[in-house]
């Protein structure tokens, strides 16, 4: 969801978001497959069992409306992608080893290459809870924050082509560390053609889970990544922008978030959609969470709205800059109250954070390795996405699986640091050797080298 930094910014919905006449005939259209949508998106395991269950009984399914049949329902779904097309390691293991062993080539003695591990060398984070300065490449060893993290979260300001390039810094610079560390594991060069074990792999895989696509849009983002056919979605940025209907569901500049799918293309970083589709925020958005339907209410994660701090930087990041607002997180509550009127726009903010959640929950117990998320900024503070992550991933440690730690990264414009506490790390952007100049030199680089062979990343970045 987008940060919301002024009063003009106010929508909770994207700008695309459909207008009432619009929104019912796209309620028409979803009533027969939505409550499915959501249930097989909530992982490849249930769309297996939702699957097995249609073949063996034939038993419907809950639906909006009665008279919808089984059958007629599942090949909804199919045509939606969401059954039969959510296993992610086999969509992964697809992938041509070949292709994966022409990325040793960055490790070769590339000037250009090595002006990016310069950059990354150099880059210094915030620790969030001391306020004291860590050089990044302590955090990507073992024991390092960013290392040893289930789920990095990094903020972005939407229309900041800064926020972008240094997402794209520490997502190279994470996957190139744990590439490092498995060719080290495996006993292979690092400079070899060939490992025993392609990353994407391997425990050391590192996929990029991010809030604009929702899950039902995962066939198509698998196509962007791992489909290296003549004609595939991948093979012209014009394709995949038009099958992943970016100028509806999403609407910002194109250019900016183009060389991040073109990065995760190029590395076989895949990209996974966190978010649910935007009819069913709109049905919580306008009506509020006791308005929905109870079909919609049972296929949605349990809504934490007690957090009173991050209900009152959610209410003044609509009256003020984003700075100011993070700001008065440390002030007493003692005197404030929540206005009832935004209960149900605060309600659709808490729904994508938990929902997000949720998503990136269920995709590291499926599948493993890491989750680098991108997202709006008010999304990556600890007590938005990160500790939902780890509330839910808590729960289910009882049950065998692991309790898994979430790290959140802000990139930061303000004066006076946030509240201690309030994120794990700041990227500190303006200033000498702040992220505003290494997004200058990471431009600089793909001008100079546009349209020239080069050696990844370098130009990609």
């Amino acid at each position: 969801m987008r940060c919301l930094a002024s009063p003009a910014a106010r929508p909770v919905l994207p700008p695309s978001a459909p207008r009432a006449a619009d929104a019912a005939k796209t309620s028409l259209r979803w009533s027969e497959a939505l409550p499915g949508v959501l249930a097989a998106g909530l992982g490849g395991r249930t769309c297996q069992r939702l699957a097995r269950a249609d073949r063996e009984t034939g038993r419907a399914q809950p639906v909006a409306r009665a008279g919808v049949r089984p059958r007629a329902r599942r090949r909804r779904l199919i045509e939606l992608g969401l059954l039969g097309g959510a296993g992610i390691a086999s969509a992964e293991a697809e992938v041509d080893d070949s292709d994966y062993s022409a990325k040793a080539k960055r490790l070769l003695e590339d000037p250009e290459v090595k002006f990016i591990r310069d950059l990354q060398a150099k880059l210094e984070l915030v620790d969030g809870r001391s306020g004291r300065r860590v050089a990044l490449p302590k955090l990507l060893k073992p024991g390092g924050a960013l290392h040893d993290a289930d789920l990095l979260c990094i903020g972005e300001i939407h229309d900041s082509p800064g926020d972008h390039a240094v997402q794209r810094l520490l997502l190279d610079a994470l996957t190139y560390a744990l590439f490092l560390e498995l060719r080290s594991s495996e006993g292979v060069a690092a400079a070899a053609p060939r490992g025993r074990t392609p990353q994407n792999l391997s425990p050391q895989r590192v996929a990029v889970g991010v809030e604009y696509f929702s899950r039902q849009q995962q066939p198509t983002l698998d196509t962007l990544i791992f489909d290296k056919s003549k004609d595939a979605l991948g093979s012209s940025p014009s394709k995949f922008r038009e099958a992943c209907d970016w100028d509806r569901v999403w609407s910002y500049d194109w250019e900016l978030y183009a060389p991040l799918f073109r990065f995760c293309q190029l590395n076989l970083n895949r990209i996974v959609g966190l978010n649910l589709p935007l009819e069913a925020v709109l049905v919580v958005s306008r009506g509020g969470l006791e308005a929905a339907p109870e079909w919609l209410r049972e296929q949605l994660p349990p809504l934490d709205l007690t957090q009173e701090k991050h209900r009152r930087r959610f209410e003044d990041m609509l009256r003020m800059p984003l700075e100011d607002a993070v700001g008065r997180m440390s002030l007493p509550l003692s005197n404030w109250s929540p206005k009832q009127e935004l209960n149900k726009m605060y309600q659709a903010q808490v729904l994508w954070d938990e929902y997000m959640a949720n998503t990136a929950a269920k995709y590291l117990t499926d599948v493993g390795g890491r989750l680098v998320v991108l997202a709006g900024t008010n999304h990556v503070w600890r007590d938005a996405i990160p500790e939902r992550f780890e509330r839910m991933t808590a729960s289910r440690a009882s049950a065998g699986d692991p309790p898994r730690k979430a790290v959140s990264v802000v990139p930061w414009r303000g004066e006076q640091l946030p509240p201690l506490g309030a994120c794990d790390f700041l990227v500190p952007m303006e200033g000498p050797g702040g992220g505003e100049e290494l997004a200058q030199d990471l431009l600089r680089q793909r001008e100079r080298l546009r349209g020239q062979s080069r050696v990844f990343p370098a130009g990609y970045l």
